[in-house]
């Protein structure tokens, strides 16, 4: 499959709802993945614990669902992410993949020109144009994932993700993260432009 191919088909995932942008650090490593958002929380137990006590789910079923989730891995930490990769096919995407696929579809011109736009709007002297950042704000990791340092971070503004990590965890909703990744890693600095601000603007 080509790198078109690859581009279309993930943007086609991420408008779907079928996949979002996570950034994990594991080992001191950044990792890139796209994958369903549910597979991005940290411990599913207490959560299907609360159906058992609900009534809506026995034992029996709890067992089965916990044994079944993200391929076998109901909690996700520096000794089980590999697994998690490894059983649900979830490939890792290098930083200049990411870069390239940041960049599909537009020219230089056109980041010089959107980043000049950025500046007016955030010194108050534009309107956004929020149809347009929109469909780049999608090629931003929503979710920073640090199995080191336990920090859960999201821009998911619609879900309370945070309140179902453990309570050891650094966990909120916030576009942060952007200052946590190394420059390295910013793939979505175009020419010493840095476009994080569509995230923060979100």
């Amino acid at each position: 499959m080509s790198l078109v191919n690859d581009f279309d088909s993930l943007l086609e995932n991420i408008f779907e709802g079928r996949k979002d942008l996570a950034l994990f650090v594991v080992g001191s490593r950044c990792y890139y993945l796209a994958d369903d958002k549910e597979n991005f929380c940290i411990d599913v137990r207490p959560e299907y614990r609360g159906y058992v006590e609900r009534g809506a789910m026995d034992g029996e079923l709890y067992d089965a669902a916990i044994s079944a989730f993200r391929g076998g891995v109901p909690i996700l930490d520096v000794n089980t992410f590999q697994r998690y990769l490894d059983n649900n096919g979830v490939n890792v995407c290098s930083s200049e993949w990411m870069g390239e696929f940041f960049k599909y579809g537009h020219s230089a011109v056109y980041f010089v020109e959107l980043y000049r736009h950025i500046e007016d709007v955030l010194s108050g002297r534009a309107e956004a144009r929020l149809d347009e950042w929109g469909k780049l704000r999608v090629r931003l990791p929503r979710f920073y994932i640090n199995l080191d340092s336990k920090i859960f971070q999201h821009v998911d503004w619609d879900r309370s993700h945070e309140s179902y990590v453990p309570s050891d965890w650094n966990a909120k909703a916030s576009s942060e993260f952007g200052g946590l990744i190394p420059d390295e890693d910013k793939y979505w600095i175009v020419d010493g432009m840095d476009f994080w601000s569509l995230q923060s603007q979100g």
